[in-house]
C-alpha cells in the first residue's frame, strides 16, 4: 500500500530524537479516570466481532459475530482475523458487558475514587436550550447509546497503573509537507466517559486524540542547496500546534507558536489541557461550555437566532439559550504527564508501514449505530469509521489550514515577490482590455447616438441601446477590477518595504477561552431554579390543558410569562425582560387587530408611520441648525 506522507522525511533525520525534542506535555482534570494506554494491553482483553459490510436494504443489520473472544487476541493476531474478515465491519469489544448495578454502586463509592467539582451547565442557557436538553436525553432511549455501568467495568479492566515511572505511551507520527516537519502524537485512551462521569454530551468504548506540532527550519540555517532540510532535530522551530478539539476546523485548530494562550514546559514543549472524560485539548486551562446543535434542530435553532435578532437586535449573544449546554472541563489540575513531571511518557514510532496501523481498518470499541454519532467508537489514527484515511493523518497541513501558510520567513518573502509580479501582470492584462472594450462601447454609443430617436424605435433602437449599457456596465466591473488588484498590490509593497508581525490570533474565526469563571459560579437559587424551572413550566402547562381547552392558552401564557419572568429576576435581565416584553405585545396586539379589525390594524399603522416620519424631520431639522 503507497504511503500517505506527501513527501518523504529529509535522509538522515531521526524521527526518534525529533518526536522526543517537541513531545507535549498533558495535563488533566481532577477525577479523570482514563490515562494514555498501550494498544497491545487494550487488545489483549478485547474480543473482536464482525457485522456485514453491506446491511440488507432498507435497515441497518445490528446482528454481530464474534470472531474472538476475550484474552485471545495479540496484534498480530487481531491483523490476521482482519484480513481473513476483510469484507466485513470489525469492532474491539474489550469487555464483555457493564456492570451490574450493585457492583456499579460499590465502585462508585470507593473512597480512593477521585471526585470533580463539576459546575451548573443548565444555568447557562435559557428555557429553550434547557427543553431541547431534555429531549435529546430522552433520545438516547430509541437512538444506539453506550450502556450505563460500561463505564466502571472497563476502568476496573483497565486501571491506572499505581507505579508513577511505568510511563504512558504516545504514538508517534513523523512526516513531511513542503517546508514543514509535521508531528503527531496520538493517545488512546480505552474510554470515553464524558457523558457517564462528567456529564458531557457522549460516552463512547475507545478514544483517541492528538497533538500536532509544525516545525519549520529555524531562521538562520545554513541551507546548502535552496530545498534541503534540516536533519539536527535543533535546526528545526516550532510554527504552529494543533490540539484535537470540539467543533474547531481549519485555522481554528491551530495555535503560533508565539501565541500566549499556549504554555511551554522549557522551550520546545507544549502543554494541553485535556477535557475531563472527552480527552479533548484545550490551549488554556478552564471549564469550557460547548453547546451541542442536534442535526435534525439545526433549521430550526438556526430561523431563532434569525427571529431573535430581528426583534432584539441590542442582545449581545445569538447563541445564548440556544443548543444544548454542555461543560468540558479542562482544568489541569489532575495528573501532569510528559516532560517536567513525575509520569513520563513511553514513546512509540508509527507510520503507514507499522501493521497494526495500516491493516486494521475497524473500530476500536463498540459501534452503538447512534444517528448522531457521539456514542460510536472511533477508528484508529489512521482511519475514519467507515474505513476513508482521516484527513489528519493523510495532509496534516491541510487538516490545519496550512497549505496556504509559507513555512519559512524566506518562502513569505518568495511567496510576496511571485504575487506582487503576478498582479502587475494582471493589472496590465486588465488595463489592455478595459482600453479595448472602452473604444468599442464608444464605437457602438457614438451609431446609436447618431440615429433619430424616431427611426431608432423602427429599427430595434431599444434593443441597440441596451447593448451600450450592457458593455458599459461590463467595462465599469473590469475598472472595479482594476481597482481591487491596485489597493492588494500597493498594500503588499508596503507589506514587503515595512514588514509588521501578524496579531497571534489574526488568522482565528473562534478563540475557544473558557467561557465559565469558576470564582464566580451561579448562585444557589439560580441553580436551583434551572434545573427545576422546566419541571415545574411543563407541569403548568399540563394543568392548563386538564382544566380544558377554553382556558388552557390563557393559563399558558400565563405560566410562560411567570416562569421566565422568575428567571429574568434571578439572571438580573429584568429590564431586558421587560422591553421584550413589550415588544411582544405590541407584535401581538398587532396581529390580533390585523386578524380582528383589519381597518383599525391599518390605522394604527399608519399613525405608528406619521409619529416615526415626524421624529425623523424633527432630528433631521435640529441637527441642520
Amino acid at each position: 500500500m503507497p504511503s500517505t506522507a506527501p513527501d518523504p522525511l529529509p535522509p538522515g533525520l531521526d524521527p526518534w530524537a525529533v518526536a522526543r525534542r517537541f513531545e507535549p506535555v498533558v495535563r488533566y482534570t481532577q477525577g479523570e479516570l482514563f490515562f494514555p494506554m498501550a494498544v497491545e494491553d487494550y487488545v489483549a482483553r478485547a474480543a473482536l466481532w464482525s457485522r456485514p459490510a453491506v446491511p440488507a436494504p432498507g435497515r441497518r443489520d445490528r446482528t454481530r459475530s464474534r470472531v474472538a473472544d476475550h484474552g485471545e487476541l495479540t496484534l498480530d493476531g487481531l491483523l490476521q482475523r482482519a484480513d481473513e474478515h476483510r469484507d466485513s465491519r470489525l469492532e474491539l469489544r474489550t469487555v464483555p458487558g457493564p456492570l451490574a448495578r450493585r457492583e456499579r454502586l460499590q465502585w462508585r463509592r470507593r473512597p480512593d475514587r477521585a471526585r470533580l467539582s463539576s459546575t451548573s451547565r443548565l444555568a447557562t442557557v435559557g428555557l429553550l436550550g434547557r427543553l431541547i436538553d431534555v429531549l435529546f436525553r430522552l433520545s438516547l432511549v430509541v437512538r444506539g447509546a453506550v450502556p450505563g455501568g460500561l463505564t466502571a467495568a472497563i476502568q476496573q479492566a483497565h486501571p491506572t497503573p499505581a507505579d508513577p515511572q511505568a510511563g504512558h505511551p504516545y504514538y508517534a507520527h513523523v512526516s513531511s509537507d513542503g517546508r514543514y516537519l509535521v508531528v503527531q502524537y496520538w493517545f488512546f485512551y480505552a474510554m470515553n466517559d464524558w457523558r457517564s462521569t462528567f456529564g458531557g454530551v457522549n460516552d463512547h468504548e475507545a478514544d483517541w486524540e492528538q497533538v500536532t506540532v509544525f516545525l519549520s527550519p529555524r531562521e538562520g540555517w545554513s541551507d546548502p542547496d535552496g530545498r534541503a532540510l534540516p536533519t539536527d532535530p535543533a535546526d528545526w522551530r516550532v510554527a504552529w500546534v494543533a490540539f484535537s478539539s470540539h467543533d474547531e476546523t481549519g485555522d481554528d485548530l491551530r495555535r503560533r507558536a508565539d501565541d500566549p494562550d499556549i504554555s511551554w514546559v522549557g522551550d520546545t514543549h507544549p502543554v494541553v489541557h485535556a477535557g475531563a472524560g472527552s480527552h479533548s485539548g484545550a490551549y488554556l486551562p478552564g471549564d469550557y461550555l460547548i453547546r451541542v446543535e442536534p442535526p435534525a434542530l439545526q433549521r430550526f435553532l438556526a430561523a431563532v437566532r434569525r427571529t431573535r435578532r430581528a426583534l432584539f437586535p441590542w442582545t449581545d449573544d445569538e447563541h445564548k439559550g440556544l443548543g444544548i449546554p454542555y461543560v468540558d472541563y479542562a482544568r489541569g489540575d489532575g495528573r501532569h504527564i510528559g516532560p517536567g513531571t513525575d509520569h513520563p511518557w513511553q514513546p512509540v514510532l508509527v507510520d503507514d508501514d507499522t501493521p497494526w496501523v495500516r491493516d486494521y481498518p475497524g473500530l476500536w470499541g463498540l459501534d452503538t449505530d447512534d444517528p448522531f454519532g457521539g456514542e460510536r467508537a472511533p477508528g484508529g489514527p489512521r482511519y475514519e469509521r467507515g474505513g476513508t484515511i482521516r484527513a489528519s493523518w493523510g495532509d496534516p497541513v491541510g487538516w490545519a489550514g496550512l497549505a496556504k501558510v509559507p513555512a519559512t520567513a524566506a518562502e513569505l518573502h518568495a511567496t510576496q515577490q511571485e504575487r506582487l509580479a503576478e498582479l502587475g501582470r494582471q493589472e496590465r492584462s486588465l488595463s489592455a482590455d478595459i482600453a479595448q472594450r472602452t473604444r468599442a462601447l464608444q464605437s457602438t454609443a457614438v451609431g446609436v447616438d447618431a440615429v433619430p430617436p424616431t427611426l431608432a424605435r423602427e429599427r430595434g433602437g431599444i434593443g441597440a441601446r441596451r447593448r451600450v449599457r450592457e458593455k458599459e456596465s461590463a467595462v465599469a466591473d473590469l475598472e472595479q477590477e482594476r481597482r481591487t488588484l491596485v489597493v492588494e498590490r500597493e498594500y503588499l509593497q508596503r507589506a514587503i518595504n515595512r514588514p509588521v508581525e501578524t496579531p497571534p490570533h489574526a488568522h482565528l474565526r473562534h478563540r475557544a477561552v473558557p467561557d465559565i469563571d469558576p470564582d464566580r459560579p451561579p448562585g444557589l437559587l439560580l441553580r436551583v431554579w434551572t434545573e427545576a424551572s422546566l419541571s415545574v413550566l411543563l407541569a403548568l402547562l399540563g394543568v392548563a390543558l386538564l382544566l380544558g381547552y377554553d382556558s388552557a392558552l390563557l393559563l399558558g401564557g400565563v405560566a410562560i410569562l411567570a416562569v421566565t419572568g422568575v428567571e429574568a429576576v434571578l439572571r438580573g435581565r429584568i429590564a431586558t425582560y421587560l422591553v421584550g416584553l413589550a415588544v411582544l405585545v405590541v407584535i401581538g396586539g398587532a396581529i390580533y387587530l390585523a386578524v380582528t379589525n383589519l381597518r383599525v390594524a391599518l390605522a394604527g399603522l399608519l399613525l405608528l408611520a406619521a409619529v416615526a416620519g415626524a421624529v425623523a424631520n424633527v432630528r433631521a431639522l435640529l441637527r441642520r441648525r
